[in-house]
Parts: C-alpha cells; structure tokens; sequence
C-alpha cells in the first residue's frame, strides 16, 4: 500500500467519488474485480478494489470504515443516515496547507488537529443554490466541526451524517481569517434520484448530486438519461442536458413534469425548454413529440427498505386525442426542420418549372428506432424524401433513412402537415428505400391548417427520360438537390465517368450489404448530406438519374459513404409494383453471386472465343471486359444447377451482358437463361433466381434482455450452416442474457432443451416459461416488502445455440421477469401495416 490517503481518483468519465479517502498500491488486478476484498496478509479485508490506471499499475481502493457504517444498518434492517452539504472536499497536506497562509500552530489555537494526521481538508466546489452556498466558498480549509478537530474524511463523514436537517458550526480558514459557518446538514438521500420514468422512449430522472457535481451545476431540473426511440430532439439527448421547463411551466423535479404532462396527449406537440449543464445561461426551447410505437410510458420508483424499484403505468402522453391523429409543428420547432423546407417554397417560383415541382415534392422525414435490428440500433435520424406519387402516398429516400427496419417515420410537408409514414421498401440491391403515407392525412390536416403545396415527380413520365437512354460521359446534366441545411440546390454538372461501385461491407460486417451496381460520377461533384438526396435532369430537365450517398461500414470509411449517382431505370420496376401492390413487394430476383470484372484481354485466355470478343469490342456500344462469377452467396443443393466461381456470363435470356446492372437485378424473373464459359467450355444454363425482400424483419422478440429476430441477407451469407430462423444479436447491457451468454451472435435452437425453429415457436416456450408471480413481486416491492418473498422472479433456462462459423453453444441464463420482462413487435404484411408492440 503505496498512499493511505489518497484524494479519489478522476475517471474522467464524468462519474467519480467524492469525499473519501482512496488507498493506493500497485496491483495487476484489472477491470472486472472492482467490487472484490482486498486482504492483507492475515486475510483480513482492509479495503474494497475500486479502481485502477490503465497507464500504470496503480490500483486505487475504497477503504472500509463507509462501508462498514451502511453495514452495521443494513444487518438490522435499518437505513444509514447519509448528510451532504453539497460541497466536495479534498485533502492537502500541512504544506499546501502552509502555501494558503495555515499556521499549524494558530489552527491547533482554532481548535485544530495536526498531531496524528497528514494534512486538512479543503473547499474544492460548493454547488449553487445547495446548503453551503453563501457561507462556504473554495478555498477555505476545515479546522472543526461542531468543535471537534477535523483533519480526515472519516470525521467529518461521523458528524454529518449524524446531523441530518439539523445545523452544524464549520470553523474555517481563509485569506488569513477564521471564522465560524452554521450551515443546515441536508438529507443526502433527497437528492438522489428515487424516481425513472420511461416517456416516449426517453428515460429521466431528477438531477443527481453526482452529475451536479460534475457539471458544477445546481440541483434543478430533470435529468435526460437517455432517448432510444426519438422524443428528445437528437442534439440534446448526450447526457449533459437538463429540463427546466416544460410548455413554460418550470420543472424544478420529475414530479412537476409528472404532473404537467399528466392530461397531454400522445399527439401533441410538448415545448422543452432544456439547458446544457456545461452552459446554464443558455436555454434551448426545443419541441418533443411522442413516438407512434414504444415501450409502455411507465414510472420506475425504488424502495427504500429494499432497493428494489417497482414500475407502475404511467397516464401521461398514453393516449391520442384521436384515431390516427396528426399534430401541426409550430412556429418554433427546431430551426434545422423547418427553415430548410420553407426555403425549398421560397425558392421554388425563382429557378424554373420543374424546380417548382422538385421543391414541391421535397419533404423531411423523421426517422426513430423502436429496437435494435438488422444491426442497427437505438437509432434517429432525419432527411430528405421526394414524393413520387401523392395520390397514393408513396416516397423514396436514401438508405441511411432505414439502417433499421424497426424505424418509425413522420413525414413533414412544407413545415406545417405531419403524418406517420411506414417502410414500404427498403431495396436490397441499391442504396433507396421507398416510405408509404397516407394521402387522406395530409387532406384532413390542410383543413385545419390550410393548403400546402405538394407535387410529385413523374419519374416514370413527364419528368422522366426514356429508361433506355442512360446518362453518357460527357453529357451536360443539372443536379436538383434538397437537403437538411441549405433548401434547393440547382448545380450545372458533367457527367465525368460510368463506373463499378464494389460492395459496400467489409467481409466482417454484419451491415446490408449491396451489390456491385454500375454508378456514374459527376464534375463537379456535388457534395448533399448523408440522409439527403437529389436528381440529376439532362439539358430538357428530364430526370436520368438519383444523386445519392452509396453507404460504406465503419471499418471501409469513418465518413459513413461516397456520391453516387444511380440510373433511374434501376429502381423504377419497384415504384410501379408500389402502386398496384398491397402486401409486401416481392420482384427483385438475383443469381446471388457477386461478379468481378475481367479484361477481354483476359477473357481469352479464360476460353471466350474471338467471335464473342469481336462482338463486345466493336458493336454500336463497345465494352472492354467480361463480368466473371468471384463469390458464391446463396446456398444450394448438391443436385441443383448453379453459377460456379470462374463462370464467366456472356447473356441473359439472349441478351449480350454489356453492363454489371444487366447481372446484379433480374426483376420478376424465376429462371435466367445465362450463356456463360465455364472452364473454357462456351455453355447455356438454366437457372433458378433467388428472391430478395425488401423487408426483412417484420417480428422482434425481446427475451431476458436479448433481441431475437429472422436472420437477414448479410447473415445467411456469413454463416456456415443455417440451424434455425431465430437469430440473436445484441441485448441490454446488464440484463440476463448480456451476463451470462458469451456469445450473442447466435442461432438459437433450443430454448428450456425445447426445439426453436421459428420466432412463433420462441414466443410460445417464452410465455409457458413467464412466471406469474411478477406481479405480485412489483406490488411488494411498491409496499417495501419484497425481501418477504425470496427470490427475484425467474428460472433457470438451458438455451442452446449456434455461431455464424457453425460452432454449436449451450448455457444458462436466470431470467429476470421483474426488471427484464418479455416483449415483442409484430408489423403485418402489408406496407401500410405499422409495429405494433405486445407484453409476452
């Protein structure tokens, strides 16, 4: 033991001790024993691991005279007095001491203590507004409390917390003078938070003394956690902002906001005002909105005698005002949203005609998360979409809008109308989805709001160029742009080249992966947002392309993508099977391979023959490669005819392939006949195409904290074996299955040594396996009696899974249906249907 007392250690994490004495020593304990004894050499425990550097050896521990203090109460079944003056102390030694001006001798007169100790304690920070502010100021040195020489922490700790809602007398130094402060000793446990409530997907809780003391804030104001699901507007949800009031009415605590909000409803629109707690003279009024699909709005409160927290439903935003109701942003919503779509109709009539119905079609989506899946997790974004067709209510956007099929949408028309929208397609092979809305929504709410100016952009007619004609290198075009920041951009441009853009994923990561796809780059390149997206019209302002971000995983680029621009015929069969389908879409087929390209050169020395070089070559559109198979993704049976890597495909269906756009998206076709040359041999197959969705999840189950959903693409390419549709990626930290399972990218096969091989069959094992004494368990919990029932309500289950490289795992987890209680979210087949979320 290297120091006995040391000041507590700055994690720099904002979360630190305060007010103890920490010992140092050099140990090779690292993280994961914090918590453990620490014995000395006759195997007494002298002190409890805490911490440590990662810099060095040093290990800092929390000596034992606090923890035995709660212990001596906690074995009688008592609670522990703790006092705070909201005020942190540290240690200096009688030198420092001296460096302040401390004559030893005149503070032993004062009524001091120096013999037997190392130093005195020090005003370090005393909280605004708290019991000390006004009298204590930093910088003054404690010589007595109450008379008695204080000099450790452990003294003064014995005097205050004896002397809760009572005063003390604090003897101090300052500047040369002694004087003597009463200050009123303050309950400690009144300004910890007793009370969570779960709104919107956000959690908040009232200040905390441990995050005032790191912000040096006063303890005002309720606290925002966390925001998985949207209902904090994303700039303020970073763990560092504090409500103070909410629709003008101040929020000095989470029972104020409670009952603020008690009568609003799920639709309506709530003004925050919110300040940073690095930055109190600033407000921000911000507005909040309910998210359509969440956990149930509940209120988490702790018990005293236990330390159990017990939930109970919480009224508040529960319920909409009515059916399908839709809530009009006010003036004062934030800047980013609305001023950029203002400007879009500003603009509109000054730069031309079809820039009038490009600015007329341009909307700002809303996107949240309910769950994580698909690898995407709580997520929030917002973006640009284009209305297509406003008669059927459908949009396309860029990719970035649906990292996660669990998004909920609200789309915002010309700053004032917002309805609910719902992922219709989302397109495996290129980087757009395609959002669905209802058209009578945006009716109903004009006639409370008045007209907003909405057009379409006729993709597939007047706006649009003839498929047929792909926009060349060299061609003149004009790029119409909307984005987040800067409204409507009209952009001259130069088509510069026609290119492969690879796959987008690394082979380790578990993002969608898309396709190799033929892209066209523009000059100058003209730079829009990641969630934004744009068209690029030809010299008669007909469109011949999309302008959009081509995503990449974390590992490829920490920009998240690269411009792109994208051939409008690509993803026209996927808006007209829009507009006559009601369920899901289902016309995208593959090879499910991915192609490389080879010179002709090359190309001969594979067996093409020179008739076939002489062709691609020298035609009206002269290629120099081939497209030869260099990965197999699909699986199948030994018996059934397939591509094989090396192939190499001259046709499809008896055309010349003369693009890698004419392999990667075979729409609506269940067979493909391919000339290829396989082993130098020239060959024609017959071959099955593989469907692709465009929706993969549509069912999410949560179970002992851990998401089970149906694997999707980029998985069962990954994998060496497919055991069963139920796979399991992520989960809650802290919760059973983050504990206790090593692995949780997983196949789960058998849940309670029962087969699982679709999540319907995980559902029925989970809710056979529920305990129904849950609720009786929250009921004792909210009396302070739940020590009377024994154990946390759960079991041990066996559950037995297997890994992406086809290693089979089994373990055991004890659930926990009292803090982590099954749920699930259903969304129907139709692209109309939203989640719905269900207890199981």
């Amino acid at each position: 033991l290297s120091q006995m007392d040391r000041n507590a250690p700055d994690y720099g994490s904002g979360f630190n001790d305060f007010n103890t004495f920490y010992i140092q020593a050099s140990t090779t304990s690292k993280g994961g024993s914090s918590g453990s004894p620490v014995v000395n050499i006759e195997g007494q425990a002298v002190a409890l691991n805490a911490g440590g550097s990662n810099q060095s050896l040093s290990c800092f521990l929390l000596p034992l005279h606090r923890i035995v203090y709660a212990f001596e109460y906690i074995r009688r079944r008592e609670i522990p007095p703790r006092g705070t003056l909201q005020t942190v102390f540290k240690h200096i030694t009688h030198v420092q001491a001296e460096r302040f001006g401390l004559d030893p001798t005149a503070a032993v007169q004062e009524g001091g203590r120096t013999q037997g100790a190392t130093g005195f304690l020090i005003v370090d920070k005393v909280l605004p507004d708290g019991p000390a502010s006004g009298s204590m100021q930093v910088g003054d040195i404690v010589i007595s409390i109450n008379d008695k020489p204080i000099a450790e922490f452990p003294e003064m700790s014995a005097i205050v917390d004896a002397a809760v809602d009572q005063q003390i007398s604090v003897k101090v130094y300052s500047g040369g003078i002694f004087r003597t402060e009463n200050i009123a000793v303050q309950d400690l446990y009144s300004v910890t938070p007793s009370k969570i409530l779960r709104l919107g997907g956000a959690v908040l809780h009232d200040m905390s003394l441990q995050k005032a003391v790191y912000a040096s804030a006063p303890i005002y104001g309720v606290y925002i956690a966390i925001d998985t699901n949207g209902f904090i507007p994303e700039k303020y949800r970073d763990c560092r902002h504090v409500i103070c009031a909410v629709n003008d009415v101040p929020t000095p605590n989470l029972d104020t906001l409670m009952d603020i909000l008690a009568d609003v409803k799920r639709d309506e629109p709530v003004v925050l005002t919110i300040k940073n707690m690095h930055d109190l003279r600033n407000e921000n009024v911000v507005i909040a909105r309910h998210p359509q699909i969440t956990l149930p709005n509940a209120v988490f409160t702790r018990s005293s005698t236990t330390g159990f927290w017990s939930s109970a439903p919480y009224a508040g935003m529960s319920v909409s005002s009515k059916a399908d109701s839709i809530s009009t942003m006010s003036v004062s919503e934030s800047e980013e949203m609305t001023t950029a779509v203002d400007s879009v109709f500003a603009k509109g009539s000054d730069i031309g005609s079809f820039a009038d119905a490009f600015a007329q079609s341009t909307v700002v989506i809303e996107a949240s998360s309910i769950c994580p899946a698909d690898n995407g997790g709580f997520e929030s974004d917002s973006g640009i979409g284009l209305v297509l067709d406003k008669q059927l209510g459908i949009l396309l956007c860029c990719a970035d809008l649906a990292t996660n099929p669990t998004h909920m949408y609200t789309v915002i028309f010309g700053g004032l109308v917002r309805v609910p929208a719902t992922l219709a397609y989302m397109h495996p092979l290129y980087p757009v989805c395609f959002l669905k809305y209802d058209p009578a929504l945006v009716a109903e709410e004009e006639e409370v709001v008045g007209a907003v100016a909405v057009s379409d952009l006729d993709m597939a007619g007047d706006h649009a160029r003839s498929q047929d004609m792909q926009l060349d290198v060299g061609e003149q075009v004009t790029v119409y742009v909307g984005s987040m920041s800067r409204g409507i951009a009209k952009t001259p441009a130069t088509v510069l080249s026609r290119s492969i853009a690879g796959s987008t994923t690394c082979d380790w990561c578990m993002n969608h992966r898309y396709f190799k796809t033929e892209v066209f780059g523009l000059a100058p390149a003209v730079a829009l947002g990641s969630t934004s997206i744009g068209v690029v019209c030809d010299g008669k302002d007909r469109i011949g392309g999309l302008w959009i971000q081509q995503p990449t995983c974390r590992h490829q680029s920490s920009s998240g993508g690269f411009m792109v621009g994208l051939d409008i015929s690509l993803v026209l069969p996927v808006l007209q099977s829009l507009r006559v389908a009601e369920d899901e879409v289902d016309i995208v087929r593959v090879l499910d391979v991915e192609f490389n390209s080879r010179s002709l050169a090359t190309a001969r020395i594979l067996g093409v023959g020179d008739q076939h070089i002489r062709q691609m070559s020298r035609g009206p559109n002269p290629q120099s490669s081939v497209f030869m198979v260099s990965r197999i993704l699909g699986r199948r049976g030994p018996d059934e005819p397939s591509l094989e890597v090396g192939d190499i495909v001259l046709s499809v269906d008896g055309r010349p392939v003369q693009h890698i756009n004419d392999l990667a998206c075979l729409y609506s076709r269940d067979l493909a006949k391919l000339k290829i040359v396989r082993k130098r041999v020239e060959q024609t197959v017959v071959l099955p195409t593989t469907g692709l969705s465009g929706i993969n999840t549509r069912h999410v189950v949560c179970w002992a904290g851990g998401f089970m959903q149906k694997p999707w693409k980029r998985v069962l390419e990954r994998a060496n074996r497919i055991p069963s549709d139920v796979y399991t990626y992520t989960s809650f930290s802290g919760s059973p299955v983050n504990a206790e399972l090593s692995e949780t990218s997983t196949f789960v096969t058998a849940i309670d040594e029962q087969p699982v091989q679709t999540l319907d069959d995980a559902v029925r094992i989970i809710q056979a396996l529920k305990n129904e004494s849950a609720q009786d368990f929250n009921a004792r919990v909210a009396g302070g009696k739940a020590f009377s029932s024994g154990m946390m309500p759960g079991r041990d289950v066996i559950v037995r899974g297997v890994t992406l490289a086809g290693q089979e795992l089994v373990g055991t987890i004890r659930t926990n249906d009292h803090y982590f209680p099954a749920w699930q979210i259903r969304r129907g087949p139709k692209a109309s249907d939203f989640w719905a979320w269900s207890a199981i």
